[in-house]
């Protein structure tokens, strides 16, 4: 009976959802580093800050910017290809609003001439 109970059960997924995102701090990033692993991504955030200039210097001086690094995480290859796969989609929606609200504020500036 045992035996008939179990190969008749289904394995359910469950998925899972963030509660509390809205308490997390928000950070500007504008540089990463990727690493990888045997079975992992390492990625590494941060903010590079605006150069400052002093008095008798260049920008042909400065050969590097340092970043500030904001936190690292370790993603595993089933997970980065989901993420990969929805920015990939996020990121093709994104421009395609983009350049529709480009197209309409040209049309708009056209018929105001």
């Amino acid at each position: 009976m045992t035996d008939e109970r179990e190969s008749s059960q289904t394995v359910k997924r469950l998925k899972g959802i963030f509660v509390g995102a809205e308490q997390l701090p928000t950070h500007y990033v504008n540089m990463f580093n990727a690493q990888v692993g045997l079975e992992e991504f390492f990625l590494t955030f941060g903010t590079v800050m605006p150069l400052e200039l002093v008095e008798n210097q260049s920008i042909e001086d400065i050969d590097t910017l340092n970043a500030h690094p904001l936190f690292r995480c370790a993603i595993p290859r089933s997970t980065m290809k989901q993420i990969i796969d929805l920015m990939t989609a996020l990121y093709e929606n994104q421009t395609s609003q983009i350049e529709q609200l480009q197209a309409s504020q040209r049309k708009d500036k056209e018929d105001g001439d």
